[in-house]
């Protein structure tokens, strides 16, 4: 177990009964659960997990049981009341807790209610792709975190298949972040503890509002504190940028055996420059550079129109066309270039993205380090770039010098040029 996991003896007693994984000489594993009881010595094989935890807590309350000091009073209580009493208490004092039987027994009634449906771990997880196919259909879910939701529950599921989903203990759910359960990955570092306990707690809300289960047990299962700091987001300098969008002009993919070519000569362009120089988020697959349409991008008014179905934050903005991407659209006219629609879109950029070895996102995060570089206004740069003004504080802010900036906004296809340049409201525009 991390370092980081662990428990104070104060939160959880040493337990007398160990689970530990064993190998049979017949080559399966199981595991073994052992101790001693009364003199005896405990040793049991479970072939799952759960069990040998279900077992092991009988056997402490068996334990508590038959090992408290005994005082002749007289009760109205049966014989096995009373050992449930005695068990209940010994419960209270192992955990150090102070209160008393009677509060404990009133905190159960006021809130514990027994599931009403018993539903095993494959059903219940259907139900919820059901529930979350409608979110992304509606565009409250993107297909992307929907997939990142149900990879986790496919080994959520393993992990725990054939199993009760009221049946599932907080202790279970920590192990099986912990990667101790069946086909279970560790969670190595602190986010992606959190990023995972997320995805579980909000699939055990669901539950909790079918009635499915009683109570949501990830709410006893740690999340942690991670300070936030300072984090400077990957960008391309003018010098590479022009770099690679002089190259794109002549690329054309790698060579078919009849001889063609995977596409004609610049046949990215687009894509790359309303990236760079629109910051359109890049995501291809689902994101906003897919369902931008040419109507959306108007040339004779100097605005790119982001529309809330379009945009990632279901929020409308529009992007000032700077005169060096009008200069890269009119050349290479999303017309005659669809921005993904290219026949081998997917390994022509992954092509791309191979030779110049560059992160998802750095055609966006220099856009937007560019655009505070040249005109110095946070404000600006957050409202046509979709973030809040936090965010471009925090990963954004003088990453670049105004030079390199300038440099940048004078980017244009080869055989092209600008006129000498002034700056008015966000703008360049033509000095005079």
């Amino acid at each position: 177990m991390p370092f980081w996991i662990g428990k104070s003896p104060k939160q959880v007693a040493k337990s007398r009964f160990k689970i530990t994984k064993y190998t049979n000489p017949s080559g399966e594993e199981v595991w073994r659960l052992s101790g001693t009881l009364n003199g005896q010595r405990i040793r049991r094989n479970f072939r799952n997990r759960s069990k040998a935890v279900a077992e092991r807590q009988k056997l402490e309350v068996r334990y508590l049981n038959e090992t408290s000091e005994g005082q002749t009073i007289f009760t109205t209580l049966t014989h096995d009341q009373n050992k449930d009493a005695v068990a209940a208490i010994s419960l209270l004092q192992k955990s150090d807790s102070k209160k008393s039987l009677v509060f404990a027994v009133n905190y159960l009634l006021d809130h514990y209610q027994e599931a009403a449906e018993s539903k095993s771990v494959e059903n219940a997880i259907i139900d919820y792709r059901q529930h979350k196919e409608k979110e992304v259909d509606r565009g409250i879910l993107s297909s992307r975190q929907f997939g990142s939701i149900f990879n986790e529950l496919a080994t959520f599921k393993t992990a725990f298949e054939g199993q009760v989903i009221s049946e599932i203990q907080p202790e279970e759910l920590k192990e099986y972040l912990e990667g101790k359960q069946k086909g279970a990955r560790h969670a190595h570092s602190l986010k992606t503890w959190n990023n995972r306990r997320g995805y579980l707690s909000t699939f055990f809300k669901f539950c909790l509002s079918q009635k499915t289960v009683s109570e949501n047990p990830i709410i006893s299962v740690p999340k942690f504190k991670i300070k936030n700091r300072r984090g400077t987001a990957d960008t391309f300098s003018a010098e590479q940028t022009r770099e690679l969008m002089h190259w794109l002009e002549g690329y054309r993919g790698k060579q078919n055996k009849d001889g063609s070519w995977w596409a004609e000569p610049g046949s990215l362009v687009p894509y790359f420059a309303l990236t760079f120089f629109a910051g359109i988020r890049p995501d291809w697959r689902t994101g906003e550079i897919l369902k931008l349409q040419e109507k959306d991008i108007r040339l004779d008014t100097g605005i790119i129109l982001i529309e809330p179905e379009t945009s990632k934050v279901n929020e409308k903005r529009q992007v000032k066309i700077q005169p060096n991407l009008h200069l890269w659209l009119k050349k290479y006219p999303i017309s005659r270039h669809p921005i993904v629609k290219t026949r081998r879109f997917h390994s022509l950029w992954m092509d791309v993205r191979k030779i110049f070895s560059f992160p998802h996102d750095i055609m966006r995060h220099t856009y937007i380090s560019m655009t505070v570089g040249a005109f110095r206004s946070v404000g600006d740069a957050a409202l046509q770039a979709g973030n809040s003004e936090a965010v471009i504080r925090k990963h954004y802010l003088d990453l670049k010098s105004t030079e390199d900036a300038d440099e940048f906004w004078r980017i244009v296809p080869k055989g092209e040029t600008l006129p000498a340049m002034r700056k008015q409201d966000g703008r360049y525009l033509p000095m005079g």
